[in-house]
């Protein structure tokens, strides 16, 4: 089961949470400005005791490709 949490639009964060639950492993995503908002959503639950894992990332529409591209690092290069 995937719950998507989409909090005022475009954010910089993402966290996929999995959480233990009776039914298996839940997963859920959650959207965020600032990375020290990161404790109050885990806290906030479902069970923090149930956390199985988190997975944090940049929210971009490309996965961070761009960012870790050899296009970029060329174009990175020749600006110098």
């Amino acid at each position: 089961m995937n719950n998507v949490i989409t909090l005022h639009g475009e954010k910089r964060w993402k966290a996929v949470i999995e959480y233990r639950t009776d039914g298996g492993p839940k997963s859920v995503e959650h959207y965020f400005e600032e990375i020290s908002d990161l404790h109050l959503i885990i806290e906030h639950g479902p069970d923090w005791n149930f956390l199985i894992r988190c997975t944090v990332t940049l929210n971009r529409t490309d996965d961070g490709e761009e960012q870790n591209s050899v296009e970029k690092a060329l174009r990175q290069d020749r600006s110098y």
